[in-house]
């Protein structure tokens, strides 16, 4: 792949040592890599009748890679006052399939076939292009193809991405390099045409730990790693297991960052849930409720902000099904039992040990989670409707049980608790820092 994009940059070296007056005129017109490139690649096959093509790849397979230069510089040279006497981009390679197209036996008037005149004059003139010096000059610009590629993976990952997250562009760009460089696949795998970006990079658990310690504000407090493990297993529902891909990754960090406390509040109830199945269901529901949104709020720039902010405190989040948007109820989420619950109040303990208030953290969230408590054991003696064949029952429910509203309402009653998930978790390290830092200790 890097050899295949190589090969411009050397045939510019070539034409610019041997048709220095042309190479200029073709830099000016912006077709020098243009023409390279299909030539190459196809070894003529798309540019010449295929009677004479066969010629080329016959002294191609002899002779090797430096045929194919002589040839390119020895149909320039034979249009190389009608090129430089051509006025724009359209002209120049008007000027060149023309006289390619004429590379045909059925047309020939002279005893000695084009393609074989051509090929005779390309040994005389340019017989000095060797290998050797082809490889030289491929290694010369390697770096700068690379460089080419890498800026070309960070615009498509931040292109594709950007309706996913509220990040930036410069900020998408920025994490992917990291992902990137941690995921360590090749270019010729990244460059893969039948994949994007972010479907082809893909990081394993330790490579995510570590990505939490540097980028993570919620790294913090005792045991970290229980809990980024617990978003781990959430996010990777839907990849390759022990393994995240970048835009899940992406959508992740997206929420720990930018997005409000019921969002938090909603990645923290259902990693905590045990049922794979529920937290699968949970996840795409909540997955594709965010991208929609996302998506229809960039699309409306027009309207008016007093009817958006109307909107958005009307109406809950949606969500596309069989290709229709619809609205998700926060009652749609799993419910949560109380073995479930009492892990999820102590990962929220763990996260806030050692904050600055955690005096008075801790005290909001003992008071949110007895009342909860008291919740669960009412739920143990109500009776909750069942639907079955078309009917309607009360059964009554002897599990320990809440749902995610009542989860939200006692958390949001807790104003402390809410400005702690809201501010980063006080944490004054921004993103942009943390990134400077993962790559300072990198280089080292």
């Amino acid at each position: 792949m890097i050899e295949h994009k190589n090969q411009p940059c050397v045939f510019s070296d070539y034409c610019k040592e041997y048709l220095p007056d042309l190479y200029d005129k073709l830099e000016n017109l912006g077709i020098a890599a243009c023409i390279s490139l299909s030539w190459f690649l196809t070894l003529f096959v798309c540019v010449m009748p295929f009677e004479s093509v066969l010629y080329v790849i016959d002294i191609f397979f002899y002779d090797g890679i430096k045929v194919l230069f002589q040839l390119a510089l020895t149909i320039l040279n034979e249009n190389r006052h009608r090129l430089l006497a051509c006025q724009d981009d359209g002209d120049a390679i008007m000027i060149l399939t023309t006289y390619l197209d004429q590379f045909n036996d059925d047309n020939e008037k002279h005893e000695e076939k084009q393609i074989i005149y051509l090929i005779k004059k390309s040994y005389t003139n340019y017989n000095g292009i060797n290998e050797e010096d082809i490889n030289r000059l491929r290694l010369k610009h390697r770096l700068k193809v690379v460089q080419s590629m890498r800026e070309s993976l960070l615009q498509s990952a931040a292109k594709n991405t950007l309706r996913f997250t509220k990040f930036n562009e410069r900020e998408i760009k920025n994490i992917f390099y990291i992902f990137n460089d941690v995921s360590r696949i090749s270019l010729t795998e990244a460059n893969d045409p039948r994949k994007l970006a972010y479907e082809t990079y893909r990081i394993h658990r330790d490579e995510y730990l570590i990505l939490c310690k540097y980028l993570s504000p919620w790294y913090i407090g005792e045991q970290p790693e229980s809990l980024a493990n617990k978003l781990f297993d959430l996010f990777n529902l839907n990849v390759q297991p022990d393994q995240i891909d970048f835009i899940h990754f992406i959508r992740l960090w997206s929420i720990l960052w930018n997005e409000d406390f019921k969002h938090k509040l909603i990645i923290l109830f259902l990693s905590h849930l045990e049922d794979e199945n529920k937290r699968k269901e949970a996840f795409n529901i909540l997955f594709e409720s965010t991208s929609a949104h996302r998506s229809s709020s960039v699309n409306s720039e027009n309207i008016s902000l007093e009817s958006s902010i109307s909107t958005n405190e009307q109406m809950p989040s949606l969500y596309i099904e069989n290709g229709e948007i619809t609205y998700l109820k926060p009652s749609q989420l799993p419910l949560m039992n109380q073995t479930e619950f009492i892990r999820l109040c102590k990962s929220i303990y763990n996260l806030m040990t050692g904050a600055a208030n955690e005096e008075n953290l801790f005290r909001a969230l003992a008071t949110s989670s007895t009342l909860l408590l008291k919740m669960g054991e009412i739920c143990k003696s109500s009776p909750r409707q069942v639907e079955t064949n078309d009917t309607t029952t009360n059964e009554m429910e002897n599990e320990w049980i809440i749902n995610f509203e009542q989860f939200e309402a006692t958390m949001n009653a807790e104003t402390c608790l809410v400005t702690w998930f809201e501010n980063n978790n006080g944490n004054n390290l921004s993103l942009e820092k943390r990134i400077h830092n993962y790559l300072q200790d990198i280089q080292r």
